[in-house]
């Protein structure tokens, strides 16, 4: 069976298992509002604020940012650390080294097909959250296919680094912490309570020293209008070097991890 067939039929069975479960992902998607929330209360702040401004931003241009960041960051989502955790833990895993591929891509087609059956769902209630709230979208066409390769990349880089602390699952009773320091990271870091600008310089200088501006406010940033396409540029070559980076982190702990699985018989 040739490589595109055999992608092909991956992503055609994930895609018919994720299609079952179509009302679990909208309420999923409705249960990842924190960004909302933020924009209610940065709207309201902005409001209050003398000129209506907070360092640039007016009530619109916080509902485009949020709005964006939301969009995003749904494209992002990624749960496979929880799933490797129960997998190692239960010891469901070792049927699925028998087959001729690594699970990892298993995994990742699920996700991406999942991302098929959100996007109809997303674009809905973005239309609809952006009527509501006064939203305004860049009308730079180009903004639209380079935010879509960012968030490739952002959900590639993402979905490694979740994978390799999954994997940590074959050390440890519950990886599942690991991840949730690292969704702290991303939040806070990525831009989903405020601009990374808003936040003291020191933080910002960390910050870009991590992928998590690049994946998720960078693409917002170009939705609302307030990036360049240089800076695009920028954040793309960052989010590479990061996918390969964490593709060799994963590898390593993935042939540690299996030889500490066979040694215990499982």
């Amino acid at each position: 069976m040739s490589m595109l067939r055999k992608t092909r039929v991956l992503f055609a069975t994930r895609f018919a298992e994720m299609a079952e479960y179509r009302a679990e992902v909208i309420i999923w998607m409705l249960s990842g509002t924190i960004s909302l929330v933020m924009m209610l209360v940065w709207m309201a702040q902005a409001a209050s604020a003398p000129g209506g401004q907070i360092n640039g931003y007016d009530g619109s241009e916080f509902a485009t940012y949020f709005l964006s960041v939301w969009l995003v960051g749904q494209l992002l989502v990624v749960w496979v650390g929880w799933e490797l955790d129960f997998m190692i833990r239960q010891g469901t895993l070792s049927p699925k080294l028998l087959r001729p591929m690594d699970p990892m891509w298993v995994e990742y087609a699920a996700h991406v097909a999942e991302r098929f059956v959100r996007i109809g769902p997303m674009l809905v209630l973005l239309a609809i959250f952006a009527f509501l709230s006064g939203a305004s979208f860049t009308r730079e066409w180009w903004a639209y296919p380079v935010t879509l390769g960012l968030c490739i990349l952002g959900f590639t880089v993402r979905f490694l680094y979740e994978y390799a602390l999954g994997l940590l699952a074959f050390w440890t009773e519950s990886s599942t912490a690991f991840s949730e320091v690292a969704w702290l990271l991303y939040a806070a870091l990525g831009g989903l309570f405020a601009p990374l600008t808003f936040y003291p310089q020191w933080v910002q200088n960390i910050a870009v020293w991590t992928p998590f501006p690049y994946m998720l406010g960078l693409p917002a940033q170009l939705l609302a209008g307030k990036a360049t396409l240089a800076q695009a540029g920028h954040g793309a070559l960052i989010l590479f070097g990061w996918v390969v980076l964490f593709w060799f982190v994963r590898l390593a702990i993935w042939r540690l991890g299996l030889k500490k699985y066979g040694a215990v018989g499982a």
